[in-house]
């Protein structure tokens, strides 16, 4: 802990060691700093010296995560550098809250009360972009809590992987009528126009065929795609798949509306 100390003095300024060992707010709030320190060794070293007091990571992964999100999406520098700011700031209102809407929203409206007028819609912006993260990574911590009863379904586990495996190798097989094909042609031809790579098209576009395949005799409505999402974000077992895949609904389901209106 005093290597990490002195090495975090250098980059995120004084660490007060005593309440790092009694205070888990301060501690988890150093931690992100730390983490999110243009400096490699002192970010390794972060999660070394997490893993051994055991702390909670929600706001520390959730973070993580939406910034690299934002760097895969191209986002600019500056964007990036204001959102590592905000949420850092954030992360102290967010911990130890419920995990749900209500309470993010308060902690969110807590926090711009404290901004400055200006920066207040930026905040709100980034906020509500970052809230699928936060809220996936409590639910993979709960998870965790839960890894005994995980364990006893392993086997459900592992049909659950081979059934992901065989749909996304058949979807391109699989025949789409024109309204089907329709709001994923509208997103396909949209990605190209944002300079997306033709790597990162290909999978968007398997995943928008996925949604609309499990959507066939569910209703036209929000409720419905979001049953959908709900039901196969969990054909994702790895973290980094299911968020590219919530990620990419959410921008697909523009489209989808946009062509249900059309009909």
């Amino acid at each position: 802990m005093s290597k990490f100390a002195i090495k975090a003095k250098k980059h995120i300024g004084i660490v007060e060691l005593n309440k790092m060992f009694t205070s888990q707010q301060y501690a988890n709030n150093i931690f992100i700093k730390a983490r999110l320190s243009d400096d490699k060794e002192l970010a390794i070293l972060t999660k070394i010296v997490n893993q051994e007091l055991n702390l909670n990571t929600i706001e520390m992964n959730s973070i993580e995560a939406y910034l690299d999100t934002l760097s895969a999406d191209g986002a600019n520098l500056d964007y990036i550098e204001s959102s590592k700011y905000f949420l850092i700031i954030l992360a102290d209102y967010l911990y130890g809250i419920p995990a749900d809407g209500n309470a993010f929203r308060q902690a969110v409206e807590s926090l711009a009360q404290h901004a400055d007028i200006e920066e207040q819609p930026l905040c709100l912006e980034i906020a509500r972009a970052f809230y699928p993260f936060w809220m996936n990574e409590n639910k993979l911590a709960c998870a965790m809590h839960n890894q005994a009863i995980l364990k006893a379904n392993t086997a459900e586990i592992d049909s659950l992987k081979k059934s992901t495996i065989e749909l996304w190798n058949n979807i391109d097989t699989e025949f789409f009528s024109t309204v089907e094909s329709e709001p994923i042609d509208l997103y396909i031809a949209s990605l190209h126009e944002r300079g997306i790579s033709s790597e990162q098209i290909q999978t968007k576009k398997k995943l928008a065929k996925i949604i609309i395949k499990e959507l066939r005799g569910e209703g036209n409505d929000k409720d419905s795609y979001r049953k959908v999402i709900d039901k196969t974000q969990h054909l994702f077992t790895r973290q980094d798949l299911q968020q590219l895949f919530l990620n990419m609904s959410r921008d697909f389901y523009n489209f989808w509306t946009s062509a249900q209106l059309s009909e």
